[in-house]
């Protein structure tokens, strides 16, 4: 007979105890989420409440499960509550900013992701996330550091160097976005953006011939990019 373990997490000097139970039919929920079974999902987190109704993962999944369904007021309910439940939910603060951002709320969604990272300063998601707001923002600065934060953790990530390239151009700094943007269509010869990016930025410094190199490449990568076709159109018709 499987022991009954349990979690307990002190707020406020309260504890909130999640029996085992609780916790296995909420891993139970995440995997359905997973195959995308939402009416599993939401049947095993419903169960998983039944155990602990603040148990904050099972409420976290639960704001995923209405994210997924289209209920987007209902999903920011949940996360708020997986985060009353406990205030160390990274990923809820995450999702959040998300919404916020999707939204428009800008200010907002940088605040969410900036307590997320205050949690766990090695949240990818997060850090991507911040480094996005950013570049929206177009407070480059800002989003060169979140991006070079982002690659000291996960210096083979294509997203950040891509990030951190588009802040470097945003400050006109293409001979130093150039190399980042090599390093991108190294890790992934087959990212179309990154390879239209380099076009650009060696159009930019004037290296025409690089620049029609990286268009070609973007192609060969994918000959339905409309914006390579059109880059490589203009540059060759010079």
């Amino acid at each position: 007979m499987r022991p009954a373990l349990v979690l307990a997490l002190f707020l406020f000097g309260c504890p909130i105890v999640v029996p085992q139970a609780a916790q296995d039919y909420n891993g139970l929920c995440a995997q359905f989420l997973v195959a995308n079974d939402l009416a599993q999902a939401d049947a095993a987190c419903d169960h998983a409440l039944e155990y602990q109704p603040k148990y904050w993962d099972a409420l976290h999944n639960k704001g995923m499960i209405a994210q997924a369904r289209g209920d987007k007021k209902k999903a920011k309910q949940f996360y708020i509550e997986a985060l009353r439940a406990n205030q160390h939910m990274k990923s809820s603060l995450n999702s959040l900013g998300a919404m916020s951002m999707e939204e428009g709320d800008l200010k907002t969604a940088a605040e969410q992701f900036k307590a997320a990272l205050v949690i766990e300063p090695a949240y990818l998601e997060a850090r991507r996330n911040l480094g996005a707001v950013h570049l929206q923002q177009k407070q480059f600065a800002d989003a060169v550091k979140d991006f070079r934060q982002l690659l000291l953790v996960d210096p083979n990530l294509v997203e950040g160097h891509l990030g951190l390239a588009s802040g470097l151009m945003g400050q006109q700094q293409f001979d130093e976005a150039c190399p980042v943007l090599e390093r991108a269509t190294t890790l992934n010869v087959d990212d179309d953006r990154a390879w239209l990016m380099r076009g650009a930025c060696e159009q930019a410094r004037g290296r025409q011939a690089e620049a029609k190199d990286a268009f070609e490449r973007c192609l060969l990568a994918n000959e339905k990019n409309l914006e390579c076709q059109q880059a490589l159109k203009v540059l060759t018709s010079d």
